[in-house]
């Protein structure tokens, strides 16, 4: 009878144990290493109205609105597909970090000639 009790005991002590154990939340350091979630990337698509050495600016247009211009950084990472052209239409791709826009692929279609004014 007193080895059932011992026994009894040991195990509602290891399972008390075990619960605890796993209760307790995660430290800093090992929830937030591997689980943080990449920032999205986010697009739009406008005309380019200044281009420079490392950045551009894009105007966009949305209806009954004044348009409003955002620039873009450009890293050795950015794919551009076609040549920034002022005037041209370019579809962004990009992600912010501390709050500057970084472009991380461009898609440029060249002015047609045929624009009415």
């Amino acid at each position: 009878m007193r080895l059932r009790i011992a026994l009894s005991l040991a195990t509602i002590f290891l399972t008390c144990f075990t619960v605890a154990l796993f209760a307790q939340p995660l430290p800093p350091g090992e929830a937030a290493s591997g689980m943080s979630p990449l920032p999205e990337n986010q697009s739009v698509s406008g005309k380019i109205s200044s281009v420079g050495d490392a950045e551009f600016k894009l105007s966009i247009s949305k209806e009954n609105q004044k348009p409003q211009t955002v620039e873009f950084q450009v890293d050795d990472k950015t794919r551009v597909e076609g040549k920034l052209a002022v005037g041209a239409a370019a579809l962004v791709e990009y992600r912010s970090d501390s709050g500057t826009n970084i472009a991380v692929r461009v898609v440029v279609t060249p002015r047609s000639g045929l624009d009415i004014y």
